[in-house]
C-alpha cells in the first residue's frame, strides 16, 4: 500500500494526474501507429511541464517562454534538442478538457509535428486549473 501524497493526491492533483495519464498515452498511441518510437516519460520533464503549466494558469496567460532551452538547463534536465507544445480550453475539468488539449495538438501541424518527430526521445505532460475562469493550461515538453 503506498502512503503520502501520491497515493492520496488532492483532488485538484488527482485531476491533473488523470488527465496528464491520457495525453501521455493519447501521444504515444499516435506515435505507435505511425511506426515513430515512444516517448518516454522523464520524472524532471514531468515537474518542469507542471511547473510551466502552474505558471500559465497563475498568470492566465498561453505563452512559450523566451528561451526554453535556458530553463531546461536551469532545472537540470540535459538535452540534445527540446520542443514545448501548450493549449488552454475552457471545457469541464478532466476528460473533456484532456481531450480538447490533445485536438487542439493535433489540429496544429506545428505542435503535432514536434509531438511526432523522431528527434525527441523523453517528455513531460503537465497541466494546471485556473479556477477563477475555469481554463485548464496544458504542456508537453519533450526533449531529445
Amino acid at each position: 500500500m503506498a502512503l503520502g501524497p501520491v497515493a492520496n493526491p488532492p483532488p485538484a492533483r488527482a485531476g491533473a494526474l488523470y488527465m496528464e495519464s491520457l495525453l501521455v498515452k493519447w501521444i504515444n498511441n499516435a506515435r505507435a501507429n505511425r511506426g515513430i518510437p515512444e516517448l518516454r516519460v522523464g520524472s524532471k520533464l514531468v515537474d518542469f511541464a507542471g511547473y510551466r503549466a502552474r505558471t500559465m494558469a497563475s498568470n492566465n496567460k498561453l505563452a512559450h517562454p523566451d528561451c526554453l532551452a535556458c530553463m531546461l538547463r536551469n532545472a537540470g534536465v540535459s538535452f540534445s534538442a527540446c520542443g514545448e507544445v501548450i493549449a488552454s480550453n475552457t471545457y469541464p475539468y478532466g476528460y473533456e478538457a484532456a481531450r480538447a488539449i490533445y485536438r487542439a495538438w493535433k489540429n496544429s501541424s506545428g505542435h503535432w509535428s514536434i509531438l511526432m518527430s523522431r528527434s525527441y526521445k523523453r517528455f513531460g505532460v503537465g497541466i494546471a486549473y485556473r479556477s477563477s475562469n475555469h481554463t485548464t493550461f496544458g504542456v508537453a515538453v519533450l526533449v531529445g
